[in-house]
């Protein structure tokens, strides 16, 4: 590991600033974020509460950053008497820094890092600041209604993973899944009631995924996920553990039992240079179709390409 440089150090007086006092009057307190300026993750702000906080692409980081060039303990920034500093952990394709790859550095307010394809900066911000930021990046990135990806967010990040995928010859795994008769239930029950049952349904679709698999709603009743690194085999086991999940679930609205199935459609597959995203959705989609074609409350599973390109 090289050594410490000490270039764009921060005094200890810009580093952790306290509340202030300007003309007797009080301004707000301001802290360290870490800001993605571009990147899967582009808008987020994440506040370093911690001496040390780890980023990279596994639940064990502090910061989890979606990008598949990201290690997975990629780097640690510590917060020290001097200003924050950066340590690469050994990551794979490492972290820049002005076209320079760092091991160590001091970071100023102005630098910008890149991380795979993710550019991030250390920010001091007040909470009304990074609230109107979150808002703006909840707007833009999220369905107002599930609190989930926007089909344009997911396809945004999709991309980004198909194209991991396609050079490194890995597996991806496509899911469909639609509300079985919402027609119905929005008839039945009023449409509050049918708002009421995507949001509790995108929950239980959340809970079971990990951070670098995406889920989105991708029009009224049908959301899509994608599943990276996923053999056939258990992204099977996981869309039937969810059908039968949401069909044993209780979906109450005002007092009253709803009951909700899901039909599912599913695509596998070890992605090549012939491959396209738009192919594998649509392949996904008639799968989902032929789920609702014999007799919805099912998992289809799409037979697209030959066994040697399944997990």
């Amino acid at each position: 590991m090289s050594s410490l440089t000490k270039k764009g150090v921060l005094p200890s007086s810009n580093t952790m600033i306290n509340t202030l006092t300007n003309n007797g009057q009080a301004t707000p307190l301001l802290s360290p974020y870490l800001v993605i300026l571009s990147g899967c993750d582009r808008g987020k702000h994440f506040k370093l509460e911690q001496i040390s906080t780890v980023f990279g692409r596994s639940d064990e980081a502090d910061i989890v950053i979606v990008d598949p060039k990201i290690s997975r303990r990629h780097g640690v920034l510590n917060i020290c008497p001097e200003g924050i500093r950066y340590e690469d952990l050994k990551s794979t394709n490492g972290t820049f820094l002005a076209g320079e790859r760092i091991e160590m550095q001091w970071l100023s307010m102005y630098d910008r890092i890149l991380a795979g394809d993710t550019v991030m900066r250390i920010d001091y911000k007040c909470f009304n600041e990074v609230a109107s930021a979150q808002a703006l990046y909840q707007a833009a990135y999220t369905d107002a209604l599930t609190g989930i990806l926007n089909r344009g967010a997911f396809m945004q990040r999709a991309h980004e993973e198909f194209s991991y995928c396609k050079r490194n010859n890995a597996l991806l795994s496509v899911v469909m899944c639609d509300v079985d008769y919402f027609k119905a239930i929005n008839d039945n029950y009023g449409h509050p009631a049918g708002d009421h049952i995507l949001k509790e349904l995108s929950d239980i679709l959340a809970k079971d995924m990990r951070n670098e698999d995406l889920l989105a709603r991708y029009g009224g009743e049908e959301f899509i996920l994608l599943l990276r690194e996923t053999p056939v085999d258990a992204a099977m086991g996981w869309a039937e553990r969810i059908r039968q999940t949401v069909m044993n679930h209780v979906f109450l609205y005002q007092g009253q039992v709803i009951p909700l199935t899901i039909s599912i459609g599913l695509c596998c597959r070890r992605i090549s240079a012939i491959d396209s995203l738009p192919t594998i959705i649509r392949v996904a989609d008639d799968a989902l179709y032929c789920a609702k074609q014999n007799g919805r409350n099912r998992l289809e599973v799409a037979n697209y390409g030959t066994l040697n390109d399944w997990g």
